[in-house]
């Protein structure tokens, strides 16, 4: 006769299994351990990491595409006009030194860009790229309907000087640029 142990047969299987067996199903799966013998058990755990690395790239490009959507939509609105004269001279400023085309393309008017570059021998954006910064004060802001007149002095060579704007549908553009003191 032989000896067998309380439970060898599982009904759920509706046949008879070695306790070996029995307890192989029974316990919890480990991470198997690397190894000859192991390799299969590894294979899995590899798979899944490789899937979950997939899905982080994955969700990584998907942020990615996101935000440069995000960044488009931002740069268009930075190209609107300046809202009031003075905003435009602070965009003016750093755009003279940080973005010369934006300076010829949309704080200047295209005739006024085209003029300025002939005044110039060049080109206007040419010429705003080989400029230092001069720092300005403003005397005064004179405004009368959609026509408003910047007068500058330059501080540290100085020279006065006077801008322009007209009002467009998106802000405040410059439409000509006029030296020396003005008459009031």
């Amino acid at each position: 006769m032989i000896a067998r142990i309380r439970g060898e047969h599982d009904t759920r299987w509706g046949r008879w299994r070695s306790s070996a067996a029995r307890e192989a199903v029974a316990a919890p799966s480990r991470p198997a351990a690397s190894g000859p013998g192991r390799q299969r058990g590894g294979e899995g755990l590899l798979r899944r990491q490789v899937r979950w690395r997939l899905v982080a790239v994955g969700v990584l490009i998907a942020v990615a595409g996101v935000a440069a959507v995000g960044g488009l939509s931002l740069g268009r609105a930075e190209q609107q006009l300046p809202p009031t004269p003075r905003a435009w001279l602070d965009a003016y400023e750093a755009a003279a030194i940080d973005n010369p085309s934006r300076v010829c393309s949309e704080l200047f008017s295209p005739a006024l860009a085209q003029a300025y570059g002939k005044a110039v021998h060049g080109s206007c954006t040419s010429y705003f790229e080989r400029i230092t910064s001069f720092s300005v004060v403003v005397r005064r802001v004179l405004q009368d309907g959609s026509t408003a007149v910047l007068e500058l002095r330059q501080t540290v060579r100085p020279q006065d000087w006077a801008v322009v704007l007209n009002r467009r549908p998106g802000g405040w553009q410059a439409v000509d640029l006029l030296p020396g003191d003005l008459v009031r």
